[in-house]
């Protein structure tokens, strides 16, 4: 997410009623993007048939991570669009927060890839080994490994920065942050490993689900479905790293006018990384049979609450 607000200078001088636009498509999305994760996270809550469950509790988890990776995208796409600026300490937080939970979509995805290989390749330990307790633990490394990246460069912009640096105001963006050169040498080191390894386990997951699904001889539909799960895990891995092609197509645009690489950087911001994080809801919770079947209930519930006025 921060290789697209790198730099604002696109965000700028807007064309006569293209702000407005992009404006909107932006928090419509997010409204509903939200609207949606709220209706889900509150079946969660309510229902008893959720908890206890590992692979509920993830899933609301990447809802929540989700969601707050696409509200901090869009205020910055729109703090940049209106040349806002902010005092750069209350910048670090929010280029903190939106660094993690971009790290964060992919290291959860491969959380609920192991708990679907548990689930099918090993299901008498299923029980034993896929605790909740276990869950939070998980959550608790997600979040530790996403905010590493940007922990570490918020420090050493503190250190090595100016002096007053942090009280300055700036129009915010991850790369205030990137004092040296080396930092963007350590970037791509925890990039390459991260990614690598994040993958291997989505690979080796499915191929394992893959080799177990040929083998049984009863229940073939759970590991054929958790074949499936995998794919679509596989699927939202690939939407999660959409960001990086910015810089591909940012290249590919080179020595256009400006009208067009307006559109193709917005275009980039908003396929890449709003609309992947809101499809996230329609990839996993309307898959799902239990939830598909209560937010029919909860929908259908709203439409009757809210009747039309009968006339006299």
């Amino acid at each position: 997410m921060e290789t697209v607000l790198n730099s604002s200078s696109w965000l700028q001088d807007p064309f006569p009623g293209e702000l407005w636009v992009q404006c909107f498509l932006s928090i419509f999305l997010t409204i509903t993007c939200f609207s949606l994760n709220f209706v889900m996270v509150f079946i969660y809550l309510k229902e008893p048939v959720y908890q206890g469950v590992l692979r509920y509790m993830l899933f609301i988890h990447l809802l929540v991570n989700d969601f707050l990776q696409t509200a901090l995208a869009v205020l910055l796409f729109l703090f940049a669009r209106f040349e806002g600026i902010m005092l750069l300490s209350a910048c670090s937080v929010i280029v903190l927060l939106s660094a993690c939970t971009s790290m964060n979509t992919p290291l959860n995805l491969a959380v609920m890839s192991l708990e679907r290989y548990v689930a099918i390749c090993f299901p008498l330990h299923h029980v034993q080994l896929c605790t909740v307790n276990r869950g939070y633990i998980a959550v608790a490394l997600v979040w530790l490994i996403g905010i590493l990246p940007g922990i570490s460069d918020i420090s050493i912009a503190y250190t090595y920065g100016p002096p007053g640096y942090f009280q300055g105001y700036f129009d915010c963006r991850r790369s205030l942050f990137i004092i040296l050169p080396s930092q963007n040498i350590k970037q791509l080191v925890f990039n390459t490993v991260y990614f690598t390894s994040i993958w291997a386990v989505v690979i080796y997951t499915y191929l394992q689900i893959l080799i177990t699904a040929r083998k049984a001889t009863s229940d073939k539909s759970s590991a054929s479905k958790g074949q499936r799960t995998i794919l679509l895990h596989g699927v939202q891995l690939i939407l999660s790293m959409s960001f990086f092609i910015f810089p591909l197509t940012e290249y590919l645009f080179q020595g256009q006018t400006l009208l067009p690489m307006r559109h193709v950087r917005f275009f980039n911001y908003y396929v890449t990384m709003v609309l992947p994080r809101c499809l996230t809801p329609l990839i996993y919770g309307v898959r799902d049979e239990n939830f598909k079947k209560h937010l029919k209930v909860y929908l259908s519930s709203c439409r009757k609450k809210v009747q039309p006025l009968q006339s006299n």
